[in-house]
């Protein structure tokens, strides 16, 4: 499978994936690593090389700059409440932008790739990504102790209520 095929599904998978975070938000979590994953090895495998080519230079580096964006906006939600009356709408402003930015990669650098790499190539670029995608995706890190979690939460300073309105909430 060559890498703009892997990327697109991985890309319905995303698309899923924020469905499921409207319905619950527990399923949060899951969304953002898989955009993590996602973004992390597209750049690696995708975008280093896109950006060596005159051509398609400026749109690789538009696509990375959104890829920064989106991870701010998931830095943002996750540290809110899943249970807060806005968490929802911080899963919806995260799910609109990603869901923009793929169409925009489908619709115009997906197909500038494919004039510009070699089909070979980007089989090779496709192993390599579902390769990294496949071990990214099934680590499962540790949980931080319960009780180092409670003593964390007792320790931390109420919430004022701008942060809960998510205004001053990226750093």
């Amino acid at each position: 499978m060559d890498i703009i095929t892997a990327l697109v599904d991985h890309h319905q998978t995303l698309r899923q994936l924020y469905a499921a975070s409207e319905e619950d938000p527990q399923q949060f979590a899951e969304f953002s690593r898989h955009l993590v994953v996602h973004h992390t090895m597209e750049e690696k495998y995708f975008y280093d090389l896109l950006q060596m080519i005159a051509d398609a230079r400026h749109d690789a580096l538009e696509a990375v700059n959104e890829h920064h964006i989106i991870e701010l906006i998931i830095k943002d939600a996750e540290g809110f409440p899943r249970d807060h009356a806005n968490f929802p709408i911080k899963v919806e402003g995260l799910g609109e932008y990603t869901t923009h930015h793929l169409d925009e990669e489908e619709a115009d650098i997906f197909p500038l790739a494919r004039t510009l790499i070699a089909a070979e190539d980007l089989t090779a670029l496709g192993k390599l990504f579902l390769e990294a995608k496949e071990k990214l995706l099934n680590i499962d890190l540790p949980e931080i102790p319960k009780a180092l979690q409670a003593q964390a939460t007792s320790a931390a300073a109420p919430v004022s209520s701008a942060r809960g309105l998510g205004i001053g909430s990226l750093k």
